[in-house]
């Protein structure tokens, strides 16, 4: 059944009944029984399926209709409310958004402008500071810090108290402490705890995560790779407690926490952190600069290094170190340029809904095809 093609301009203006008789013509073509109103800025969809007929899944329903909605290009569908009975009976009901009028917000976790600029600002940021000696002064002590917050984390979560000081040292006890776990674990709970009144889900399971890890690295971890994992966290704690810090620039926390403002600030620290190591290593692979033998307070002759404990100690040779924190940097930079793709699109409703759906009927076509394949 064909639409007038005035119809079709009269919607696309805004008129209601054009809005509402132009979606059920298109219904109607695709042999969909429908019945579509437009109330409250909402387009109303009811799907009406017979008894003996298969009703169609929420997910499919969702992504079909969305596809149709936008290729008709209606400017005021923003809201849709999609309801599918069987009869008299309701199935299932789908809210589905697509778009939003937001008020500008520098600090929004949604706000697409600010998702596109962040991590290249942060990028240009860190080649700033790591290239001009003032900057690289200034942010030394920082880069320091996250160095031996990498040995710490390690520390407190294998039970042993640590303290990371930004003068290349951490102090860590030479036995477990039972109010270390104990008091770690307390904080998790009440991040759980926050998490879940407040219905942040990648929060919930981070908790979950790092409480399951806690245990294991407490309690079941020999003592020798505990050992291997706290020396190993320095340097590695410059790639991937950076690379987290970076990513958390993305997810809002709860209220008590909030730290809408706070998170541009580390953002920039640990972009250029993680800058740094990555560009360090790769010289070292490349055989422009040499492995950071020593301790910042020991020079280069002292054998309580890092690299030196893992080669003596350890058995690590010169190239395997090199190796895995080369490759621990290549990890950790795919890890941050696939985080900025996904949250660019994720924060920009119609180009998310589209892949969404796109990705939900693909799915469905081989379920489908690979069903009526069977005997």
């Amino acid at each position: 059944m064909p639409r007038p093609p005035d119809l079709l301009t009269l919607a696309r203006a805004g008129h209601v009944q054009s809005i509402v008789q132009v979606v059920r013509m298109e219904l109607l073509r695709r042999r969909w029984c429908a019945r579509v109103d437009f109330a409250d800025e909402t387009l109303h969809v009811h799907l009406l399926g017979s008894l003996d007929q298969p009703a169609l899944s929420p997910q499919v329903a969702a992504a079909q209709l969305f596809l149709i909605l936008k290729q008709l290009r209606i400017p005021r569908l923003e809201q849709v409310e999609i309801c599918a009975f069987r009869g008299s009976r309701l199935l299932w009901r789908q809210s589905l958004k697509l778009g939003s009028r937001q008020r500008w917000d520098r600090f929004s976790f949604g706000n697409w402008s600010v998702n596109a600029w962040a991590y290249p600002a942060a990028l240009a940021m860190a080649l700033m500071v790591n290239n001009i000696g003032l900057l690289q002064l200034l942010h030394l002590p920082w880069h320091i810090w996250i160095h031996e917050l990498g040995h710490a984390t390690i520390a407190w979560w294998s039970g042993y108290r640590a303290l990371p000081l930004p003068i290349g040292w951490t102090s860590i006890s030479s036995q477990r402490d039972p109010f270390v776990y104990f008091g770690i674990l307390f904080l998790l709970i009440l991040l759980f705890w926050s998490a879940r009144q407040e219905q942040i889900r990648w929060l919930q399971a981070l908790a979950v995560l790092l409480a399951l890890s806690q245990f294991c690295m407490t309690w079941l971890m020999p003592n020798r790779t505990q050992d291997l994992l706290i020396t190993f966290g320095g340097v590695g704690g410059e790639f991937y407690l950076s690379t987290f810090l970076m990513a958390s620039f993305y997810f809002p926390l709860p209220d008590r926490w909030r730290w809408d403002f706070w998170r541009f600030i580390v953002l920039g620290i640990a972009a250029s952190s993680l800058w740094r190591s990555f560009w360090e290593w790769r010289s070292i692979r490349l055989g422009l600069a040499e492995v950071p033998w020593g301790t910042l307070l020991g020079g280069q002759g002292d054998a309580g290094g890092d690299m030196n404990r893992l080669n003596y100690d350890f058995g690590w040779s010169p190239d395997q170190i090199i190796q895995t924190y080369t490759f621990l940097g290549n990890l950790c930079i795919l890890v941050v340029l696939s985080l900025y793709v996904l949250f660019l699109l994720r924060a920009n409703d119609e180009i998310w809904l589209h892949l969404r759906a796109r990705l939900i009927l693909w799915i469905n076509g081989l379920i489908g095809s690979s069903s009526s394949k069977r005997p």
